[in-house]
């Protein structure tokens, strides 16, 4: 059929058109301004039918989920909603008057990152550890100025670069959340880490994170 043909000439793109949280309402905007009664309108979703009208009758669907210019609102999505999506307005003589299609990504928010660190000879590894880590962005801050070079999970610093007492952070997102700043509780500091450079011997590199 026509609307078969139409779908999988769109499914080979996986790029995300629009991205959505978890539990976000959405709209997939089709403005068809000469939309009226005598079209018939269907939005898919992975192939599946999920509104139909035909003849002004809503055969799959609700009518609610639709605006007057066919735009598809969508409720409290899921991670299932993901997926493409692609709306076709006919005229009553089955030819087409206007398509559209997308590629809807829904995403869970970014989790809470928690701030741990170990010590080794000569070097401190920060790691901002979270449940998820696949897909996220990491960023970190040295005394409340960002690292731009740092977009890993861990940092490692060298006890030779540590003069005083040095503050760190990091924070996690991605394409539909972010942790908040840190009066929001954004970013999570990690307790000052004392790095102690032992001068008992001078040839001594041992350092001591307490």
């Amino acid at each position: 059929s026509f609307f078969k043909r139409q779908f999988h000439s769109f499914t080979k793109s996986k790029t995300c058109d629009i991205y959505a949280s978890v539990g976000e309402s959405v709209t997939l905007t089709f403005n068809y301004e000469g939309l009226t009664k005598s079209n018939i309108l269907r939005w898919t979703h992975n192939s599946t039918i999920v509104f139909l009208r035909e003849q002004n009758r809503v055969k799959i669907g609700k009518t609610e989920d639709i605006t007057t210019t066919g735009s598809l609102l969508l409720k409290s999505v899921k991670l299932q909603s993901s997926g493409t999506y692609q709306a076709d307005a006919l005229h009553s003589n089955n030819t087409l008057a206007k398509t559209w299609t997308g590629q809807l990504c829904v995403m869970e928010n970014v989790p809470k990152p928690r701030l741990s660190y170990s010590c080794g000879t000569n070097v401190v590894k920060l790691s901002c550890e979270v449940s998820k880590p696949e897909g996220l962005v990491f960023s970190w801050t040295q005394d409340q100025k960002i690292l731009p070079s740092e977009t890993s999970q861990t940092v490692s610093i060298s006890t030779s670069d540590i003069k005083e007492d040095i503050n760190f952070s990091c924070s996690v997102a991605n394409k539909v959340s972010a942790e908040p700043p840190m009066l929001s509780g954004l970013i999570f500091i990690l307790l000052v880490i004392i790095v102690v450079l032992s001068n008992r011997n001078k040839d001594s590199k041992t350092s001591v994170c307490v």
